[in-house]
């Protein structure tokens, strides 16, 4: 008859390897919960919903790109970059010429953008134009200021939304801007306002703050 063993004559780290072999899976499945919950909880308190959520396609460093970036916009404007987060997403990489290499990120994006609540818009390339003349970008001529775009006339992408309208500019490609280049987004891109944004108001101002930083 195996004799029983007597728990209290153990050494600590015997108890300690005792208990782990006879109830190894319950405490792995009770530290994955309390884990769990915990984190659903921090992940609750903290959350701050996105002040404005953007899509970069094709930046300069689609892997590390953050959206440290926008602080600068957001205290200038008098926001709180920690209590209004700039949600950025910018790891969608487009090759022109190679659709299958990039088939998954054009899924990824056309149910980004039919989601609606994206506001702003940089990239290059087709896909960007595309996406632009196919009416996802609002007319910048019903939210900018008249003189802001005379500026930037010689460099406005137009879309006809289809044919079903006169044609408007729908995006600006946008040349050696410091802010771009400073935060190593990109050299030269297109932006845009989304048309189903969720912040219309932060959107013109961004617009604004970017068009305008070199002049500062």
């Amino acid at each position: 008859m195996e004799k029983k063993t007597d728990f209290k004559a153990l050494s600590n780290k015997a108890k300690a390897q005792y208990i782990w072999d006879y109830y190894k899976w319950p405490i792995v499945l009770t530290v994955a919960i309390v884990s769990f919950v915990v984190y659903m909880i921090y992940h609750y308190v903290t959350y701050r919903e996105p002040f404005l959520n953007v899509i970069m396609i094709n930046c300069n460093d689609s892997i590390s790109a953050t959206a440290d970036g926008f602080d600068e916009f957001l205290t200038e404007y008098g926001y709180d970059p920690k209590e209004s987060p700039v949600s950025l997403s910018s790891s969608l990489h487009f090759s022109e010429g190679e659709y299958s290499m990039s088939y998954n990120d054009y899924q990824v994006l056309t149910m980004m953008i039919a989601a609606g609540d994206q506001d702003l818009f940089f990239g290059t390339g087709n896909v960007f134009t595309d996406y632009a003349e196919q009416g996802a970008l609002i007319d910048l001529s019903t939210v900018l200021p008249a003189e802001l775009l005379e500026q930037y006339q010689d460099s406005l992408l137009y879309s006809t939304d289809g044919g079903e309208a006169d044609s408007y500019p729908c995006a600006i490609e946008i040349t050696d801007n410091a802010w771009l280049k400073k935060n190593n987004y990109y050299d030269t891109c297109y932006f845009g306002i989304f048309y189903q944004n969720h912040n219309l108001e932060a959107s013109v101002q961004f617009a604004e703050f970017l068009l305008g930083y070199d002049s500062k």
